[in-house]
């Protein structure tokens, strides 16, 4: 089977396998992709709407890929690779630095497509009273009830898996148990353990060192918040220095001056007794540094989102973003291109002025002034890499016109149409396969472009909403919080890993389709 028609299979198999799985109420690593453009349903006003409204787009996106396929496959017969591609593919992978890059590439790819695997907080597989479940691919969410919890709403399978210790049930979570958006770690609180008169960390071994907060224990039955009765910082397990004392009703009532263990002064009212016992908590703000037990590899940032699950779910979206921008505004250029190099004459001389007007538009700008008027919380990752290749293509076409005006005037072109090949078949099947060696160059760059433009407008302000990860959004975040060393530190690594390896990925392509190696002139 040629090379064409194994990547129709693949597409037919893709559409087939994501369409189904829709219906079937299932939710597939990566494939869900297709059926994830809903719209906000408070905005929309009509549940069937919303509903079917990202089924259609999905339903367009797999018609589409199964054209294409079936495309592939009734055209692809008589595919060979050209003797002269080959050598250039050759030379790529003995260019060691940028096929490893490339390697390194499709290793990121492949843990991408992973997706709800790796980073989610519902859990993979759950066995309760002998039965098995599978909630990280199932569109619909089991309720707390169904693993003997109260409540209808979504089970929180972090604290599940803390309630299954020791029980039949097992609970197994994805190796990131964090959602990259919205999902925050809800115990903010660590109890410290009186042990022997000093205050403990959580373990109960080291003295605890720090600010912390007493609470009147309570029963059980008891209905409420707990009362608060001091809080102070802690040194070597014992208050020291001035201690808040808090009355019944939750108010500060005054001070104490605690000295290894003992108050040596108190300016409380008269009368007042101060409360004796009670448990010591530790109150915990993001962000938070990396803590292996929380399963914060990363840390969290200030809204207490695991950075970790950010960075990937960043990396979706670079790698979804990329994917339609090299698709469209290749698609775009290389047709406009092409026509243009190959009529000539005032088509040529029209569509030039148009390029020129559009380079002089900033596009970055014009992102910015759209985002203002209609909202960040409209923007969509759609209408940002709308505006991207309105612009983007115009460098694609220009390439293609200069190299289509030398191609048609050889002979092999001259020969087609004498042979009596028409206008689409001459351009796209004899000329275009020659000329577009000279932008393949270019495929690299323009992904390092697409990155850098969203992690820019993220960091301005001017992107994506909170609702998509962002590395844009977590270094801002970062440089916002530069005693927390872990945010700015981890995205910043992940940005200049992505793209040296983007970068030694274009270096290798362009210097193994350099036309002086590779060309014979006569």
């Amino acid at each position: 089977m040629t090379f064409p028609r194994k990547i129709g299979l693949l597409l037919i198999l893709v559409a087939l396998v994501a369409t189904g799985a829709e219906f079937a109420g299932l939710q597939l690593p990566s494939l869900r992709w297709f059926f994830g453009f809903d719209a906000d349903p408070n905005k929309l006003g009509d549940g069937a709407w919303y509903e079917w409204q990202g089924r259609i787009i999905g339903l367009i996106l797999c018609g589409a890929m199964l054209l294409s396929g079936s495309l592939m496959i009734a055209l692809g017969g008589k595919f060979h690779w050209n003797p002269l591609t080959l050598r250039k593919l050759e030379r790529f992978r003995s260019i060691g630095r940028g096929y490893f890059a490339f390697r390194v590439l499709l290793f990121l790819l492949v843990l991408a497509l992973l997706d709800q695997v790796l980073v989610g907080k519902r859990a993979l597989a759950v066995r309760h009273e002998g039965q098995w479940h599978f909630p990280a691919f199932r569109e619909n969410p089991y309720p707390e009830t169904t693993f003997g919890g109260e409540g209808d709403e979504e089970t929180n399978y972090r604290q599940l898996r803390e309630r299954a210790e020791g029980t039949e049930t097992l609970v197994i979570m994805p190796p990131v148990p964090w959602d990259p958006t919205f999902d925050s770690d809800d115990q903010m609180e660590r109890t410290l353990p009186l042990v022997e008169g000093r205050i403990r960390e959580p373990d109960g071994k080291a003295a605890y060192n720090g600010y912390a907060f007493q609470y009147q224990e309570r029963d059980d039955d008891s209905e409420g918040p707990d009362q608060l009765l001091r809080e102070g910082r802690v040194r070597d397990g014992q208050l020291r220095w001035t201690v808040e004392v808090y009355g019944p009703d939750g108010e500060p009532a005054g001070r104490e001056t605690w000295k290894d263990g003992e108050v040596v002064s108190s300016e409380l009212p008269d009368g007042f007794v101060a409360p004796e016992g009670g448990k010591w908590v530790r109150k915990i703000y993001p962000p938070l540094p990396p803590s292996w037990e929380r399963r914060h590899y990363l840390g969290t940032d200030k809204k207490g989102w695991d950075i970790a699950a950010q960075l990937y779910g960043g990396l979706q979206v670079i790698f979804k973003a990329a994917t339609i921008y090299l698709v469209l505004t290749y698609g775009i250029g290389i047709t406009f291109g092409c026509l243009m190099g190959y009529f000539g004459g005032l088509y040529d001389l029209v569509m030039q002025r148009i390029m020129e007007i559009m380079l002089n538009v900033p596009f970055l700008l014009v992102v910015m002034i759209i985002s203002a008027n209609i909202g960040r919380d409209n923007i969509t990752l759609g209408t940002i890499l709308l505006i991207f290749c309105i612009f983007s293509w115009i460098q694609v076409a220009i390439y293609l016109r200069t190299s289509t005006y030398k191609e048609k005037a050889r002979d092999y072109a001259s020969a087609a149409r004498v042979l009596g090949a028409g206008t689409p078949r001459v351009i796209f099947r004899h000329i275009l396969p020659n000329a577009v060696a000279t932008i393949v160059t270019l495929v690299p760059f323009s992904v390092s472009a697409v990155i850098t433009a969203l992690t820019a407008l993220d960091f301005l302000g001017f992107g994506l909403p909170d609702s998509y990860p962002s590395w844009g959004r977590v270094l801002n975040d970062g440089v916002e919080n530069l005693s927390s060393p872990w945010i700015v530190s981890s995205v910043f690594a992940m940005l200049v890993v992505l793209l040296l390896t983007i970068t030694f990925i274009g270096e290798a392509i362009r210097e193994a389709f350099d036309p002086k190696k590779f060309t014979t002139y006569q």
